[in-house]
């Protein structure tokens, strides 16, 4: 606190005082030196020097201006050096008060210290009793959270078997029910069986006969199938005769896809609905030629070859694309007239080969649609 009003009173004094007498000095000197120079001048040209009097007048003339700007300055300096005379008397009253209050101060701290002193040893026993239920706290947590983590294990351990043993229970609930259920079904199988046993006596003669008629009945329906697919493949192989882009594989019609669509599409161009329209004229005449409960479908295979999609095309993948285009021919057949239910697409992508080779030629045979008439497979 003392060094503090210490600077205070060099900073509100000296500084100000040396200032004003620094300029007064500088100021009387300028002037001495102004007068001396006249002087000189003046000895030296008294000789009817006319143009050097004007001059000395005009030198004059100017230091009577510096003189009266000096005694303004000197005006201000004077009344700087009033208020700062003020303010050194009120700095000295600080000065004054601010040591009454330092000597308060003094004796307040004298008695803080002897407080400071007697209560020490006793902080020393308490920081040490601190430490020493620290360090207990850490080991409680440490327990705790081992203690936790223990608890949670046995939870989900106990949850897992109460989940086994309600999926236990529910099994052996099925199985009684199931094994009733059976019981009753074995019970009723066997009364009936006794029944049958009576009727298949007098029903043997009836079932042989049955049975030859239905295999006869089914013998003129795999007859007519296979006429029907004789004469399909032989109207397409007159359709196709002279062409290399479309070819016959055991028994199956392949198109090669530049033939039905543009590189990278999976609409038909005009040459490919050209040639779909010829095949599905073909098929509506072979169609009404055969007996109606003959149950035929024109199965449609799309293939693409071993290259990946291009972005920015519509589809994923060659599998998309491989049955987008099985897909545009089958409705493309359904527009001619053929019906719904006599045909179906689907698309292998590029894993059923007819090529293995990695070359452009292989590619080429690769990308194709094949055709094949088949049988229907639901059930009557």
């Amino acid at each position: 606190m003392l060094n503090k009003i210490r600077k205070k009173q060099v900073d509100y004094t000296w500084p100000g005082f040396v200032d004003a007498l620094s300029s007064l000095l500088m100021v009387i000197i300028f002037v001495l030196m102004i007068f001396v120079l006249s002087q000189f001048f003046l000895s030296q040209k008294m000789t009817g020097q006319d143009e050097a009097l004007v001059e000395l007048r005009n030198n004059l003339v100017e230091l009577g201006e510096l003189l009266s700007l000096e005694r303004e300055t000197t005006t201000e300096l004077t009344s700087q050096l009033s208020i700062l005379e003020t303010k050194i008397v009120e700095v000295k009253k600080n000065l004054k008060n601010e040591k009454k209050l330092v000597a308060q101060f003094k004796e307040e701290l004298a008695g803080q210290s002897n407080i400071i002193s007697l209560s020490e040893s006793e902080i020393k026993d308490l920081k040490e009793k601190l430490e020493i239920k620290i360090q207990d706290s850490f080991l409680l947590k440490n327990n705790l959270a081992e203690l936790e983590k223990n608890i949670n294990k046995k939870n989900s351990d106990i949850n897992k078997k109460d989940e086994t043993i309600n999926a236990n229970k529910a099994e052996i609930n099925k199985l009684i029910s199931a094994s009733l259920k059976l019981r009753n079904k074995l019970s009723q199988l066997q009364t009936l069986l006794s029944a049958y046993k009576a009727k298949d006596k007098k029903e043997r003669v009836k079932t042989v006969n049955i049975g030859k008629e239905m295999n006869s009945a089914l013998a003129r329906r795999v007859e007519e199938l296979q006429k029907f697919k004789s004469d399909f493949f032989g109207r397409v192989r007159e359709l196709i005769k002279g062409r290399k882009e479309i070819r016959i594989v055991g028994d199956r019609f392949v198109f090669q896809s530049e033939v039905l669509f543009k590189v990278g599409s999976d609409e038909l161009g005009i040459k490919g609905q050209e040639e779909m329209s010829k095949l599905g004229i073909t098929l509506m005449e072979i169609d009404k030629s055969l007996p109606t409960d003959i149950d035929w479908i024109l199965q449609i295979d799309g293939h693409t070859d071993n290259l990946p999609v291009k972005k920015g095309q519509n589809y994923l993948d060659n599998w998309e694309l491989s049955t987008k285009r099985a897909l545009s021919v089958l409705r493309f057949l359904i527009k001619q007239g053929i019906k719904p239910n006599r045909l179906s697409a689907s698309g292998y992508g590029s894993f059923q080969p007819i090529d293995q080779k990695n070359t452009n030629v292989a590619r080429a045979k690769n990308r194709r649609i094949e055709m094949k008439i088949t049988q229907s497979t639901k059930s009557k």
